[in-house]
């Protein structure tokens, strides 16, 4: 679906963890797998509000930081740079510059 981003959650995250402060710390609500996907993926909304460049940027810092804590991040801010680099105007399809 569109509307729906699953995301694999990462090899020795801890997935209700990482949900969870999500929730606490950023205020953000994602959902884990159903049945034999529990624990092993994510599911991002991507609709309303949620779909915002600043709240899409926002859950990718979020998720840089808890998967640091998890011992699986990255460079700090590599997630949010590569995605501002995708909203700029040159990689944005005309009807949404204008």
């Amino acid at each position: 679906m569109p509307m729906l981003a699953t995301v694999r959650v990462p090899a020795g995250v801890d997935d209700v963890r990482v949900r969870a402060g999500l929730l606490d710390r950023f205020n953000i609500e994602i959902a884990g797998g159903l049945g034999p996907f529990k624990g092993k993926l994510w599911r991002i909304g991507l609709m309303g509000s949620s779909s915002t460049e600043s709240n899409v940027l926002l859950l990718l810092a979020a998720l840089e930081m808890l998967l640091a804590e998890e011992g699986k991040g990255r460079a700090h801010g590599a997630g949010v740079a590569a995605a501002q680099a995708m909203l700029t105007p040159a990689h944005l399809p005309e009807a949404v510059q204008a």
